[in-house]
């Protein structure tokens, strides 16, 4: 696998993790969707894999990662504001499930920082 090859599907799973996050945040409370699954652990695995994508896309440990993942932590924050308007209510403990899924996916790129980074120099 060559490396924008592999760039791209990390992107592509970015936008599709956000969508899903995006749709399941926003989705009225008598749906039919139903997922069987705790709601608190299904928020921090959904922005864990969402962090550790964009960890994977922008690498290096600088501010602009740091502002993208607090914007990732913002995302969520907007997301249980506008709850409110589609028959659903916010939460302080879905929020506090969010941002430690953020920090969780931080974490986890922490740990592969080193393995990824020589997988991508040896794609090069």
């Amino acid at each position: 696998m060559c490396f924008s090859r592999m760039k791209k599907l990390i992107l592509a799973s970015a936008i599709l993790v956000f969508i899903l996050i995006t749709v399941l945040s926003l989705m009225p409370p008598k749906s039919e969707l139903r997922i069987p699954t705790n709601d608190k652990v299904g928020h921090l695995i959904a922005y864990a894999v969402f962090s550790l994508n964009i960890c994977l896309l922008f690498p290096q440990l600088n501010k602009k990662l740091v502002l993208l993942l607090l914007a990732v932590i913002g995302y969520g924050i907007l997301l249980e504001f506008l709850q409110g308007f589609v028959g659903r209510s916010t939460s302080l403990y879905d929020f506090l499930a969010n941002t430690s899924g953020v920090s969780i996916g931080f974490g986890l790129y922490l740990l592969i920082r080193k393995w990824f980074q020589n997988v991508l120099l040896k794609l090069q």
